[in-house]
């Protein structure tokens, strides 16, 4: 061989051994990713809650508002007359006892007082208390109608008249010059026997003048 062909031949292997080392160069390997970042565990002191299913408390929500309250029920008029005094009536022991008729069945007290005499033209103010000795019922106390004497008053009614009670009644009465100078009551109450009644005389004066007609007619 001749050394043209010598070097002829040297080269190409070179040159087919450097090609195939530039063919089989490792190839850089692709850089690994950054690491995640670890998660910072919870303190083991600081246990997170789990959610509730529990409704908040009654006093957490909106308190609701007080019904307004209701307003008492009508105080339905009592049809007895209230036996108790007031400060407008008198007592029962400075008031009078009326004179009973002759003919007399029922066991009624009736008491009075008059306020100044009875001028003509001249209205005063009569207090009478019914005091049964017994029990009772439908007592009924009313003056009778005279000519020239206007009474202004209505009858007084008691359901159920219980004993040693005063069931008192006030009136106007007004006397003309030619009127009696005194009342006639009516006083009637059932019992177990049945209907007992009785008139009663009331004088038409004051306590003051008729103690000076009393002593009077005494001498």
């Amino acid at each position: 061989m001749s050394p043209n062909k010598l070097r002829l031949a040297i080269g190409a292997s070179l040159l087919a051994l450097f090609m195939v080392a530039c063919g089989k160069a490792p190839q850089p390997e692709p850089a690994a990713p950054p690491p995640a970042p670890a998660e910072t565990p919870a303190p083991a002191d600081e246990a997170v809650p789990a959610p509730s299913e529990e409704a908040p408390p009654a006093d957490a929500a909106e308190p609701a508002p007080s019904p307004a309250p209701e307003p008492p029920p009508p105080t339905e008029p009592s049809p007895v007359p209230k036996p108790t005094a007031t400060a407008m009536e008198p007592s029962l022991d400075s008031m009078r006892v009326a004179i009973p008729g002759a003919k007399i069945s029922v066991p009624v007290d009736l008491r009075y007082q008059v306020d100044g005499d009875a001028l003509a033209g001249r209205p005063v103010t009569v207090h009478l208390a019914a005091i049964p000795r017994v029990t009772g019922a439908k007592l009924h106390v009313e003056l009778k109608n005279a000519p020239g004497l206007q009474v202004a008053a209505k009858p007084l009614d008691v359901q159920k008249a219980s004993a040693k009670t005063a069931y008192r009644q006030q009136l106007s009465v007004t006397r003309s010059g030619a009127g009696p100078d005194h009342l006639r009551v009516l006083v009637t109450m059932e019992m177990a026997e049945g209907l007992a009644f009785g008139y009663y005389t009331v004088p038409l004066a004051s306590g003051i003048t008729a103690q000076k007609q009393e002593s009077v007619k005494q001498r």
